[in-house]
């Protein structure tokens, strides 16, 4: 029975190879992926995910074989229905069947399908970050990507999270220290800013709260916990669910930072001196360490894709500075097991919900199923945009002219 197990999985995995060659020498998706990357030279817009990673490495280090793999390009866009529509109109001129464009699981992102595969997908990002991904980002034959320091905090993100695709990280670990290595984050040399440490009293109340309540210490004291550091300093980082936020900040002054696409909102509690604590309310199951007197620490996973994703909230220059020195050290400590205080790098315990595929669809579908009562509705075009090429001149019209002005809305 064994031999034979052996046997079937070898044949497998050879046949496998065959029919992933055999569709990557399929002449329309070829001609599709050259009409892609076309796209991707002569307009605005900025690759991520594992196509990037890919391409920003060495030849010799790159992990995707192009002549079995057709490329999945992922990339944002500040108009991303307009964006997909092009290509597919372009798709289309060239004689490929069966074009269209879909809504993805993820709101915001569109799939473009060309011969029913998959050649494209276009995700919103804010004019605000964009811009400054495209000022920061890099560039290779023609083709803009997001920062390393982007697609570190996807990574970081990813391994982050037990509940959700635990089966990619292997493959995700793997990428980022390729990338690490190609990309070594820069820490330039200055003057730190003097942290001021925390008063007994609030010592005494933070390290009630941390062994009393569903709460996770984050940011600087949860960098000094890894390290092996008794010191606390303020302001002292929380990462918590909404509902233990709003009672533990129950009739102190405070101060709210909406959430965005890439940070969570945001409470600061508020005295004489400043900001003394800030909650982060949980947005999936986010892992941390419990140490043996119960205080629940960050994962380093969940501390870098926090810091990495604070870097690009608006903060200033000086800040982002500091962030990426702290996170230098970090990342130091994640590669080194013997110095790090806890050896494991992606714990298992969370806080939060993490929410599955099945939980986004019905999510999708209830949206769905309120916004298509108005198909023309700027709310409907946002997140249910879909074209087909063969849509005859006056609909195609119309469609354009409610992507200006979805567009204009959105300036």
């Amino acid at each position: 029975m064994g031999d034979d197990t052996a046997t079937i999985n070898r044949i497998a995995e050879e046949q496998l190879e065959k029919l992933e060659e055999k569709a990557a020498e399929d002449p329309n998706i070829k001609k599709s992926i050259v009409i892609v990357e076309a796209f991707l030279k002569s307009h605005p817009v900025l690759c991520y995910g594992g196509t990037a990673i890919n391409n920003l490495l060495d030849e010799k280090d790159r992990f995707y074989d192009f002549t079995r793999e057709t490329p999945d390009y992922d990339f944002y866009s500040k108009t991303p229905q307009v964006h997909a529509m092009e290509i597919a109109d372009k798709l289309h001129a060239a004689g490929i069947p069966d074009i269209q464009v879909k809504p993805g699981v993820h709101l915001g992102t569109f799939k473009v399908f060309a011969d029913y595969t998959g050649v494209a997908d276009v995700s919103e990002m804010s004019p605000q970050l964009f811009d400054r991904l495209w000022d920061e980002g890099y560039e290779e034959e023609g083709i803009h990507y997001v920062t390393p320091n982007f697609l570190r905090m996807s990574t970081y993100l990813e391994l982050s999270r037990p509940e959700g695709d635990v089966s990619r990280w292997n493959k995700v670990y793997k990428r980022m220290m390729l990338l690490n290595d190609k990309y070594p984050l820069k820490c330039i040399k200055e003057d730190e800013p003097v942290e001021e440490a925390l008063t007994a009293e609030r010592k005494k109340g933070v390290i009630k709260i941390l062994k009393s309540e569903e709460i996770v210490l984050l940011g600087f004291n949860a960098v000094a916990r890894h390290s092996g550091k008794t010191r606390w300093t303020t302001p002292v980082t929380f990462l918590a669910e909404r509902e233990t936020i709003e009672k533990l900040t129950h009739g102190q002054k405070t101060y709210v930072t909406a959430a965005d696409a890439i940070m969570p909102e945001c409470t600061e509690v508020k005295e004489s001196d400043g900001t003394v604590y800030r909650f982060y309310e949980t947005r999936a199951c986010h892992s941390y360490h419990e140490t043996a007197d119960g205080i629940k620490v960050a994962s380093i996973p969940t501390v870098l894709q926090f810091y990495f994703a604070y870097m690009y909230s608006g903060v200033d220059e000086d800040t982002v500075q500091h962030i990426l020195c702290v996170a230098q050290r970090v990342m130091e400590l994640a590669h080194h097991a013997q110095k790090r205080r806890f050896k494991l790098l992606t714990p298992t315990d969370c806080l939060g919900k993490q929410e599955d595929l099945h939980g986004m669809l019905r999510e999708k579908t209830k949206l769905y199923s309120e916004l298509s009562k108005n198909r023309n509705s700027t709310e409907f075009l946002t997140n249910f945009f879909s074209y087909a090429p063969g849509t005859d001149k006056e609909k195609k019209t119309t469609l354009r002219k409610q992507l200006k002005g979805l567009t204009r809305k959105k300036q």
